[in-house]
């Protein structure tokens, strides 16, 4: 699985400017080290995390799923059932999901952070899979001067455990920003073409997963509901929810 691991670089405390953006001090070498070690912190959880959820799960243990699960239920997209089940563990809540990918008889497990019916309020714009048919590789884009936290990140990496997934679309993954940052790819939604995919992170006014061209744009009110808008996406591509 091909992706980039510094998905977070540019991400700083909430209610921070990232270091891009800030006026010089006369203790910019004691902020230089702060920037350092809190984007060390910050891509270390993210590689932590993207080496735990990345991982599509065979479903080889008979009865994973059961009725009798906590929190257990049947999701309809109206051609098909999925089954549906809380994961609580430790410090991460979610939920797994069960689903077949094409003619493979082999049962997937997918763990997302939102369930589907959670996310049946987001619109998105179904055009999506045909505009990512050809795709030779996606970027994940945000604009590093916004503020945006680590929250953003785990939109990221819900993208991260699918698209690259090579048991699944295999389409190489990589991160950029919107604005020249810390020398990372700069790319907009002006740059994406039938081969390559811009996902454009951002808040707005409505929670929704739209396209202009061929870039996906992902919004949210908050940045929790971005991460929303990543699994809507998500369990869309996959053919889960319509």
């Amino acid at each position: 699985m091909e992706t980039d691991l510094n998905l977070a670089e540019s991400i700083n405390k909430k209610g921070e400017e990232p270091s891009c953006c800030r006026a010089s001090k006369a203790s910019g070498k004691s902020d230089d080290s702060n920037d350092r070690k809190i984007n060390i912190m910050i891509i270390g959880l993210v590689g932590a995390l993207l080496i735990f959820a990345g991982v599509l799960y065979f479903n080889e243990r008979t009865g994973f799923i059961t009725q009798s699960d906590y929190e257990y239920y049947k999701y309809s997209n109206g051609d098909s059932e999925f089954e549906v089940k809380k994961a609580n563990f430790q410090n991460y809540a979610g939920w797994y999901i069960k689903f077949f990918m094409g003619n493979d008889e082999t049962p997937y497990l997918l763990d997302v952070r939102h369930d589907p019916l959670s996310l049946e309020d987001i619109p998105i714009d179904r055009s999506i899979k045909k505009k990512m048919a050809d795709d030779q590789q996606v970027f994940i884009t945000w604009d590093p001067g916004k503020g945006l936290t680590v929250t953003t990140t785990m939109a990221g990496l819900e993208l991260i455990k699918v698209i690259p997934n090579n048991q699944l679309f295999a389409i190489p993954t990589n991160t950029s920003f919107t604005e020249p940052y810390n020398d990372r790819p700069v790319m907009r939604c002006e740059d994406a073409t039938s081969y390559t995919t811009v996902i454009y992170l951002k808040l707005g006014e409505e929670t929704s997963v739209t396209t202009d061209g061929n870039c996906i744009i992902l919004q949210g009110q908050t940045e929790e509901d971005i991460v929303r808008a990543a699994d809507r996406l998500v369990l869309y591509i996959l053919g889960i929810m319509k």
